[in-house]
């Protein structure tokens, strides 16, 4: 399977890198970097062909499938692009600066019959899997759910290569946009149930940077679980954990909380129990790589793809909405 890498300044490039050079099969042939500061080092790691821009790369080469990174802006584009040349694709979220957009590209790939992933990455860990199950098994209903997600300040991107995300024309947003993805999925997973309702206010420092920088989201779903999401870049630089993530969840059975190693349980009894596993969602990028290049991916794969993004843009567009109108629900 010939493979090429679209953009990989992006942050989350080196994610990807050790499943695509284990994987057997799979070769990397090309990668592009209009930023000058990754895509050298990448070529000479797979003995592939080095472009400095997407376009070029598509023009001159052949492909099985490609990753596509890059600038929100740009993403709209190399999606129309590589369906254009019926290649086969993951994209990172959020596939566009609007919902239009991502609905445009969806409704294209499915007319041409072709695979298209997106790493909305918590689909592809233990977390989920283990939440869904305690569910099932008690016939357990949702009441709450809480997550709360603090990345690292701006100065990252722009130590990433990656300046564009912190100008809103051009990400589309700050943290709602870029992190919230995650954790609306999450929620629509978790819950089962479509969202009814978002309202949202957000935190910005226009003496920082123009993207907002903290973010809180309400989502009520048809039964009327309430679900908090908190995103933003306010955690402190050069810290071994890079980021705070946390989250407790309750339902009519038991509840669940976050803890150093993984998650607590408590049943309605007020039985504890102790479940280790990584809450770091980088690890889970290697789970994603080899799910989509799985050879039986069209009957195996339970991840997202562009209509789960469409839906998740459609929420993320109204905490915008209702952020602009000082935080009113946007009935959706």
């Amino acid at each position: 399977m010939k493979v090429v890498l679209l953009e990989v300044s992006h942050w989350h490039t080196p994610l990807y890198l050790d499943a695509l050079e284990r994987l057997p099969g799979v070769t990397v042939t090309a990668v592009s970097d209009a930023t000058g500061s990754r895509g050298l080092e990448l070529a000479q790691r797979f003995g592939a062909q080095l472009y400095n821009h997407w376009e070029a790369l598509l023009e001159n080469e052949e492909a099985d499938f490609a990753f596509a990174f890059g600038p929100h802006d740009e993403l709209y584009a190399m999606g129309e692009a590589l369906i254009e040349r019926k290649i086969h694709f993951a994209m990172e979220k959020p596939c566009g600066l609007t919902p239009q957009e991502v609905l445009k590209l969806y409704q294209r790939s499915e007319a041409e019959g072709l695979f298209v992933a997106v790493p909305l990455i918590w689909r592809h860990s233990e977390l989920l899997d283990r939440l869904q199950r305690e569910a099932r098994q008690s016939n357990a209903k949702w009441r709450t759910l809480a997550f709360r997600f603090n990345a690292g300040p701006p100065g990252r991107y722009l130590a990433n290569s990656c300046s564009w995300m912190l100008e809103p024309k051009r990400s589309g947003g700050g943290c709602t946009i870029n992190l919230a993805p995650h954790f609306v999925d999450l929620v629509q997973e978790i819950s089962g149930e479509a969202i009814r309702s978002v309202s949202a206010v957000m935190y910005r420092d226009p003496r920082l940077t123009a993207v907002e920088i903290g973010s809180m989201m309400a989502l009520v779903t048809e039964s009327g679980c309430i679900c908090t999401i908190e995103t933003g870049y306010n955690y402190p630089a050069n810290t071994p954990e890079q980021r705070e993530y946390s989250f407790s969840l309750s339902t009519d059975q038991f509840y669940a909380r976050s803890t150093p190693d993984g998650m607590r349980l408590v049943d309605a009894a007020g039985q504890a129990s102790d479940l280790h596993m990584s809450l770091n969602s980088d690890v889970y990028y290697d789970n994603f790589v080899t799910d989509i290049l799985d050879p039986d991916r069209d009957i195996a794969y339970t991840g997202a793809g562009l209509a789960t993004m469409h839906r998740v843009m459609r929420i993320i567009e109204a905490a915008y909405e209702s952020d602009r109108r000082g935080g009113i629900p946007i009935t959706l």
